[in-house]
């Protein structure tokens, strides 16, 4: 099975060691768990499969679980709804998972003061003060819509691609609103003390 392997942070074609099917109709869709051996490095890995009515879903790791970290300086308020958008994802709650990425937004908009009745003029308003330039404003927006789209359309799921391409997105904003901004800021104070 082609899946990554988080010691070798690669794709690797793991050799399959054990595999469990479960089937409880009252308890959620038809899962496949596979534990894996990783054929460069003989880790372990343990993966699933869920079938929600349309076929066997791509495999995704639960184990070793993903090694998406959280800058421990982010604000309180944008560090918890963050760590809650990675929790939802990791369990599996992808809709969820782009919720709380909206409210992550939200937070990064009252942390730099956004002005306006809506996430849009907030996020614009940055934009205007030039806090975000022209591609992250881009990211934000579009983040913003899939939270849009996660609160008020039940007709509207999100896959695992998108829920994970939704937490980078989040991701890289918050790494440079916050954290390679404080670094580059601490690089422009030590080479000016000419350290």
């Amino acid at each position: 099975m082609i899946i990554e392997c988080a010691q070798c942070q690669a794709q690797v074609d793991a050799e399959e060691v054990a595999e469990y099917e479960k089937r409880d109709p009252d308890h959620g869709p038809p899962e496949r768990y596979y534990f894996l051996r990783c054929s460069r490095c003989s880790g372990p890995i343990l993966a699933c499969q869920t079938d929600y009515g349309q076929g066997w879903e791509e495999p995704h790791k639960l184990y070793p679980a993903e090694n998406i970290g959280v800058d421990p300086l982010l604000p309180e308020p944008i560090r918890g709804a963050y760590v809650e958008a990675l929790t939802c994802f990791r369990a599996q709650a992808y809709t969820a998972s782009a919720l709380m990425c909206r409210k992550t937004l939200e937070g990064v908009c009252v942390e730099h003061e956004g002005t306006g009745g809506n996430l849009k003029a907030k996020l614009a308003s940055l934009k205007e003060r030039g806090i975000i330039e022209a591609r992250l404003f881009e990211w934000a927006d579009a983040l913003r819509l899939a939270g849009n789209d996660a609160a008020h359309d039940v007709r509207v799921s999100f896959s695992w691609e998108d829920a994970r391409d939704i937490i980078e997105f989040t991701s890289a904003l918050l790494d440079y609103l916050f954290t390679f901004r404080a670094r580059f800021d601490e690089f422009k104070r030590r080479r000016a003390s000419g350290g």
